[in-house]
């Protein structure tokens, strides 16, 4: 009897680390589901269940050990620390004192007990203000997950370590970094995950490691069984269950295009940007994470050309002190070693959230039109001027600018720069290390300073166009809604023209132009932007051997007099892209 061919199932999740995989599943199991209250009732009870907890918790220790071991030299200094954040957990003299004392005290079970000090441990951290600390409970949580799965050991509870996964993908509730550490040894093809972020410990190691990964797929545990065969687009952030032979095929072209692309990448990374014209073209990164930079291979980039300060106020109920935000600024510039990092001063409101607790003002009706970017700096000063300090004392360790975002008219910009100068002299006042000769930029993304940026470069240091938003505001559609983002196209004639005003007037003025929006990265518009005059892109670290390898092999001379044609909305605009491409 023959079975019915089961239908493909197409599943949709959060992106956090790019690559094709293709294979079979293994459903491994963490969490602390199923633990139930349990009162011990002999006093030789008691006795056993701390034995098993000291156990437990030395298999928790020694694996953790073992894998730091294992960790190869070339890659060590990366990822190190996320490791010795968890053994400063496991031994921790007042979490272990904690638990024993709930199984002596208060007769619990060794696994409750630990559980209960999760729970204990997890409410504290929610009143702390420190964003950064706040959100490390995760580690706590891999740190707990770990000890329950040594204590369960004898319980014959299945799916619950990571063994036979080579070249399978795993399918996880929650994946910790040192599972990700024995997932990548044990050649696992790929990672999806019903939790987690991009900015957790674990997506940015899978980002390091180049395991394709997906995360936030709710139930993706019991929608998938064991040696289901499905494919994975970490990019796209796609799941197909069950995948047809059309699919499978695609892919497995895509993959291999990718292998024989990654091989010639690798050997053109220490060389530097020079078009075959010999124009040197400066290549930076876009962060948003202090984690990131363990990460990030500084001899292979110029710098940071967009330092995204949001995250350091996002997730809490108040405003960082002037002194949380220069501690993590310092730690960027000096990783950096003098190489150029540009902050982006606070940029919130449109798809930027805010807590409630620290928004100004009436909620905007459309926040994208509304109190976000310089407007919300200059409507608040006091928050303004201490991440102005602290960028300014971090700067005394390199080589800082600061980018003013979302900037329409001079006046925003003569404010901004008196605030600037009044931070100067409160620093001053106070006898604080801090540089006084920090370049002063602006992000051109609204379509007025586009039109008018010959006026702004008399009056700034720098320019960096800024697409994602440029290409919305020109074409008045929000790139976020479904309905309408079909019209985002950066491609747009009107759009093309902003971007080349901006370059033209920051040649006419002698001031450095970037592009730090999604086009940087993206491989369809390098020689468009390079055949405009674009010297210096700024972009997601993963894009730049793709970016690097085409500047390569651009001559610019050949494609130029066509990109005034792409430009001024040539009819045969499509076909005349295709062949600057080609």
């Amino acid at each position: 009897m023959k079975m019915n061919k089961l239908s493909p199932i197409i599943l949709n999740g959060l992106s956090v680390s790019k690559g094709i995989a293709i294979g079979k599943c293994k459903i491994i199991e963490h969490g602390q589901r199923n633990i139930e209250k349990s009162i011990l009732k002999k006093n030789e009870d008691i006795k056993k269940e701390l034995l098993k907890f000291d156990n437990a918790h030395k298999s928790t220790l020694d694996e953790l050990k073992k894998i730091k071991n294992k960790i190869k030299p070339s890659v060590q200094k990366n990822i190190i620390l996320f490791l010795d954040t968890h053994i400063l957990l496991i031994n921790d003299k007042d979490f272990l004192l904690n638990i024993r004392k709930r199984i002596k005290e208060s007769r619990y079970s060794a696994e409750w007990s630990v559980h209960q000090e999760y729970l204990n441990i997890k409410a504290s951290f929610e009143d702390m203000t420190d964003n950064y600390i706040k959100q490390r409970i995760d580690d706590v949580q891999h740190v707990v997950n770990m000890i329950i799965k040594n204590l369960r050991r004898n319980k014959n509870i299945k799916n619950t370590s990571i063994k036979n996964v080579n070249k399978k993908i795993i399918i996880t509730d929650d994946l910790s970094p040192a599972d990700v550490l024995v997932a990548f040894h044990s050649k696992c093809s790929a990672i999806i995950s019903e939790f987690g972020g991009r900015s957790s410990h674990s997506s940015i190691l899978t980002r390091s490691m180049e395991i394709p990964s997906i995360v936030g797929v709710k139930n993706i545990t019991k929608l998938i069984r064991d040696d289901d065969e499905i494919i994975i687009d970490g990019e796209k952030g796609i799941i197909i269950i069950h995948p047809d032979k059309g699919s499978k095929k695609y892919y497995q072209k895509i993959q291999l295009d990718q292998f024989e692309n990654k091989k010639e990448l690798i050997s053109i990374m220490h060389r530097d940007a020079i078009t075959k014209d010999k124009k040197q073209i400066e290549l930076m990164v876009n962060l948003e994470l202090p984690e990131e930079l363990k990460m990030l291979k500084a001899e292979y980039i110029d710098g940071i050309g967009l330092f995204r300060t949001e995250y350091i106020y996002s997730d809490r109920d108040d405003f960082p002190s002037e002194l949380e935000q220069y501690n993590t600024y310092k730690k960027v510039v000096q990783r950096m070693s003098g190489k150029t990092v540009i902050f982006r001063t606070l940029d919130i409101g449109a798809d930027k959230e805010v807590p409630e607790n620290i928004q100004s003002g009436a909620i905007a009706r459309n926040p994208a039109l509304g109190l976000r970017g310089i407007r919300y700096s200059l409507n608040n000063q006091i928050i303004f001027l201490n991440q102005i300090k602290a960028i300014l004392r971090a700067a005394h360790y390199g080589n800082v600018k600061i980018m003013l975002p979302m900037i329409t008219t001079l006046s925003e910009v003569e404010h901004a720069k008196n605030l600037i100068k009044k931070a100067k002299e409160d620093l001053s006042s106070k006898r604080n290390n801090f540089s006084d000769c920090v370049d002063i930029g602006i992000m051109i993304e609204v379509p007025s300073s586009a039109v008018n940026a010959s006026q702004f470069a008399k009056h700034v240091d720098f320019f960096s166009i800024g697409t994602n938003d440029l290409v919305q505001y020109a074409l008045a559609i929000d790139r976020v809604n479904d309905e309408v983002n079909y019209l985002y196209d950066p491609f747009n004639s009107a759009v093309l023209q902003l971007i080349h005003n901006v370059i033209k007037a920051g040649k006419k003025y002698n001031i450095p132009v970037s592009l730090c929006g999604e086009m940087a990265g993206d491989i369809n518009f390098t020689r468009l932007l390079l055949g405009m005059g674009l010297q210096s892109f700024s972009m997601h670290p993963s894009a730049i051997p793709e970016i690097k390898k085409i500047i390569l092999n651009s001559d610019t001379n050949k494609f130029r007099s066509i990109v005034k044609r792409i430009i001024n909305n040539d009819a045969k605009k499509k076909e005349l892209i295709d062949r600057i491409n080609s």
